[in-house]
């Protein structure tokens, strides 16, 4: 590994314990101006809109303008916005002004966060050699499950102890160094692409998802049916779990949250170790990831003892992070470094709509079904996701495309 992975390691880490600290915080402050959970709740909301608008202009940006150059840009303009919603919190202007105000800087917090995500993704492989990719990866999702675990964890304390303010102040301060630190990349120079229509542009990325070359339409049908399937894991349909299936209150719904996250430490952590391994095997290593998700939920809803399902989420960790982490590295690995940024603000924007959509979903079977067919009819988006893949998969020769493809893209 060379400095400039180090100094973007560190940029994302500081920038995602910073975001999850300026959540948390901007939701429990709005919370307390309104006594309104609807309010508190457009936060997010708001912040996930902007991203979803950002992912539409991020390839335009992407034709003239280096990587490196938007994500420092994307950041300093983000640190501005948050401080200007941090002075607009200690005026005493209207409440119906002020929230306005506030909400209209979020969503502009999270069209600029909405460029920062896929720089950084894209930016992994024009700094770390072929045959490190796994491994950065690896290192990168452990510590941003790590610094989101941290954030959520701790933030709430801060704010008790501290006062909103001063935790804000040193979200700034996160910021900051997520800033500079993206200041020392050092990257070649993104060759300028030819001058073409809009939509062009924009639709690169959408090809690539659903092009056959590559398996890149099998991972993408993947992403579709684990993503609805990942409704599981919203905060409302989890404690809903925690209630009436396994008859415990509200802290044992931490409980599971944290062993979400530990388990995502866990399997970030393992993988990492078995990198160079892995690598030579990541079709299957998705296979076999989603495959044993799938049965782990399965258990997961049969199960009525809270004990067993606070393992059996730890459990789960490895091996989400070893599918997750194995298909970032294979997209990484076939995509030429050109096209990668345009293809990972299309997964974004797909992202974006397969949430809404799995929290619709989720949302109608738990409250006219019963909550814990929710997880048996993820059990089946898994089912169907992994034996769709071993079928699409079947007659590859997972090594020797990586090589080929790598071969042609002169890597």
């Amino acid at each position: 590994m060379n400095k400039s992975f180090y100094y973007l390691w560190g940029s994302i880490s500081f920038g995602k314990l910073a975001l999850s600290l300026y959540t948390m915080t901007i939701t429990l402050t709005i919370f307390s101006i309104t006594h309104s959970a609807t309010f508190a709740s457009v936060v997010m909301l708001i912040h996930v809109f902007g991203k979803l608008l950002s992912s539409f202009v991020f390839p335009l940006a992407t034709e003239k303008t280096p990587l490196k150059k938007i994500l420092s840009i994307s950041l300093l303009t983000q640190f501005l916005l948050i401080t200007i919603i941090v002075g607009v919190l200690t005026l005493e202007i209207n409440q119906v002004l002020k929230l306005t105000v506030i909400y209209s800087l979020i969503g502009l917090a999270g069209f600029t966060d909405g460029f920062v995500s896929p720089s950084r993704i894209s930016l992994i492989p024009e700094l770390v050699e072929n045959t490190k990719i796994g491994k950065a990866n690896s290192l990168i999702s452990t510590t941003d499950q790590t610094f989101a675990l941290l954030g959520w964890s701790v933030g709430t304390l801060a704010i008790n102890y501290f006062g909103s303010n001063l935790v804000l102040i040193g979200t700034l301060t996160l910021l900051l160094v997520s800033f500079l630190s993206s200041l020392q990349l050092k990257t070649r120079k993104v060759k300028e692409a030819t001058k073409r229509p809009k939509w062009e542009s924009i639709k690169t990325g959408w090809s690539i998802l659903f092009s056959k070359k590559n398996y890149m339409r099998t991972i993408t049908t993947m992403d579709i049916l684990e993503g609805i399937a990942s409704g599981i894991w919203i905060g409302g349909i989890t404690l809903v779990f925690v209630n009436e299936v396994l008859k415990k209150g509200e802290q044992w719904w931490g409980f599971i949250n944290t062993s979400y996250y530990a388990g995502s430490i866990l399997g970030g952590i393992l993988i990492t170790i078995f990198s160079i391994r892995l690598q030579k095997h990541l079709i299957k290593a998705i296979i076999t990831g989603s495959f044993i998700v799938c049965i782990m939920v399965l258990f997961y809803a049969i199960n009525t003892t809270a004990w067993i399902s606070l393992i059996l989420v730890v459990l789960m960790g490895p091996f989400y992070q070893l599918r997750d982490i194995s298909q970032q590295t294979y997209i990484q690995k076939v995509t030429a470094y050109d096209a990668l940024s345009k293809l990972y603000a299309a997964k974004d924007n797909l992202y974006y709509l397969i949430f809404a959509l799995s929290v619709f979903i989720t949302g109608l079977i738990s409250d006219y079904i019963g909550v814990v067919y929710v997880y048996y009819f993820a059990f089946l988006l898994y089912l169907t996701s992994s034996l769709f893949a071993i079928l699409s998969f079947r007659k590859s020769n997972q090594s020797s495309q990586i090589d080929n493809v790598v071969r042609v893209n002169g890597k």
